[in-house]
C-alpha cells in the first residue's frame, strides 16, 4: 500500500509543512499575547487564562468528531475545515471585546486543531509510507518554526504599528494560502466506504479486531507517556528556573525558547538523519529517548544553575524532538488500514495528557517542591522504555497488520 506514484509528492509535503507552519503560529500567538487579551476583553488574567482549557477541550472534541467525520469527508477536505475554523477563530480572539466571544473562537480553534491533526495524519500515511518517519519529523518540526514566528510577528506588530490582529492576521493568511494549494492537489483517499449490509458487517469486524490488539494499545501508551514528559516540561520549566534561581521572569522565560527551539531543531535534524540514511527508526527512538530522559535529570537537579537549565533544556528539546513523529510514524504504518480510527485514537490521548499533567504537576509542587516535580518529565522519558520493549516484541503481529491493507 506504498503510494510511489502520487505525482505532487514533494508539493503535498511542503503544503502540510506549510499546515503546521500556519497552525503553529496561530497556537502561539494566544499565549504570547495573553496580557492584551484579557485587556481587550476586560478580565482578569486568571480568568483569560481559562481560554486554554476551552480550545484544549475543542481539540480533544475535533479529534473524537474527525473520526466519524472520515466516514463521510475525504481528508483533505477535513484538512480544509480544520484550517477554515484555526483560521476564522484566531481572527475572532484577536478583534473581540467580549470575552464569550473569545472563548467561541478558542473552542472554533481548538475544534480546527483537532481536525487538522487527524487529517493531516492520515494523508501523509497515505501518502508517505516509504519515508513516514522523516516526513513525519519535517513536517512537525515545521510546527515548531511556526510557534517561534507567532510570538516574533506579534512583537513586530505590537512594536511599530500597536496591532494585536497583524500577527493574528499573518497566521490566517497562510491558512487561507494553504486551502488553496490543498484544494487543486490530487491527495491520496481512504478506501471506499461500506454500502451494504455485509460490507458494513465487514468493517466494523476488522475495525474491532484492531482495537482488540494490545500492540495499538502499546503504542498509544508509549504516546500518552511521552506527550506527558513534552507537555509537563514545557509547561513548567520556566516556572521551576524562576523559582530555583531566584530571579525575575524577563530572565527565565527564554528558557522555553530554548527547549521549543531544541525540539524544533531535534525533529527536522532527526528528518535528515534518516533521510541520509544514516541512523534507522529503531536507533533514533532509543537515542532520542535516553538523551531526553538524562538531560531531563540534568534539569531536575540543577533548576537554579540558569547557564545549566538554559543548555539543558535545549538539549531535552532536541532529544524529544523526533520522538512523538516517529511513534505515530510506526503506529500509522502498523495500522494504515484503519488509519483513520487509529489516527484519532493517537491524537485523543495527547489530548487528553495535555489537559491533565500540567494541572496535576502545579498540584504536586507544594508536597513534593519544584526539583521534584520537574524529575516528573524524566520519569515519563524513562518509563517509556517499558511499553516500547513490550510493543517491539509483538511486531510480527503488527507487520502482519501492515500487509493486511
Amino acid at each position: 500500500m506504498v503510494n510511489t506514484t502520487l505525482p505532487n509528492r514533494r508539493l503535498l509535503l511542503m503544503t502540510l509543512g506549510l499546515t503546521y507552519i500556519a497552525t503553529g503560529m496561530l497556537g502561539a500567538l494566544p499565549a504570547a499575547s495573553l496580557i492584551r487579551l484579557a485587556s481587550n476583553t476586560h478580565v482578569s488574567l486568571e480568568v483569560a487564562g481559562g481560554m486554554f482549557t476551552i480550545s484544549a477541550f475543542g481539540d480533544l472534541l475535533g479529534a473524537v468528531l474527525s473520526g466519524f467525520l472520515m466516514r463521510y469527508i475525504k481528508p483533505k477536505y477535513l484538512l480544509m475545515l480544520g484550517l477554515i475554523f484555526v483560521g476564522s477563530g484566531s481572527t475572532t480572539i484577536s478583534l473581540t471585546s467580549s470575552f464569550p466571544v473569545l472563548l467561541i473562537g478558542q473552542m472554533l480553534k481548538g475544534l480546527g486543531f483537532g481536525f487538522i491533526d487527524i487529517s493531516l495524519n492520515t494523508m501523509a500515511t497515505m501518502a508517505f509510507q516509504d519515508t513516514l518517519s522523516e516526513d513525519l519529523n519535517n513536517i512537525h518540526g515545521l510546527f515548531g518554526l511556526g510557534a517561534l514566528l507567532g510570538p516574533l510577528i506579534l512583537a513586530f506588530g505590537l512594536q511599530f504599528f500597536n496591532s494585536l490582529p497583524l500577527a493574528y492576521f499573518v497566521g490566517a493568511g497562510v491558512a487561507a494560502i494553504t486551502i488553496l494549494l490543498v484544494l487543486g492537489q490530487q491527495v491520496p483517499e481512504l478506501p471506499r466506504r461500506a454500502k451494504n449490509v455485509q460490507q458494513k458487517r465487514a468493517a466494523h469486524r476488522e475495525l474491532q479486531n484492531v482495537l482488540r490488539q494490545g500492540l495499538l494499545w502499546l503504542m498509544v501508551l508509549q504516546l500518552s507517556i511521552f506527550s506527558a514528559a513534552e507537555i509537563g516540561f514545557g509547561s513548567w520549566i520556566v516556572t521551576a528556573v524562576s523559582q530555583s534561581a531566584a530571579i525575575s521572569l524577563a530572565l527565565t522565560a527564554p528558557v522555553a525558547t530554548a527547549f521549543f527551539i531544541g525540539l524544533t531543531a531535534g525533529r527536522l535534524f532527526g528528518a535528515q538523519l534518516l533521510r541520509r540514511g544514516w541512523i534507522d527508526e529503531t536507533h533514533l527512538f532509543y537515542t532520542a529517548l535516553l538523551g531526553g530522559t538524562f538531560c531531563s535529570v540534568i534539569v531536575a537537579i540543577f533548576p537554579g544553575q540558569v547557564l545549566v537549565s538554559y543548555v539543558a533544556s535545549a538539549l531535552v528539546g532536541c532529544f524529544y524532538g523526533p520522538l512523538f513523529p516517529s511513534i505515530m510514524a510506526i503506529t500509522s504504518r502498523r495500522f494504515v488500514h484503519a488509519i483513520g480510527p487509529v489516527s484519532s485514537i493517537l491524537i485523543i490521548s495527547t489530548d487528553a495528557t495535555s489537559m491533565i499533567v500540567p494541572a496535576a504537576m502545579g498540584l504536586l509542587i507544594p508536597a513534593l517542591g519544584i526539583n521534584w516535580v520537574m524529575a516528573i518529565p524524566a520519569l515519563c522519558c524513562a518509563f517509556v522504555f517499558l511499553p516500547m520493549t513490550l510493543a517491539n516484541r509483538a511486531q510480527p503481529q503488527g507487520q502482519t497488520d501492515h500487509h493486511d491493507g
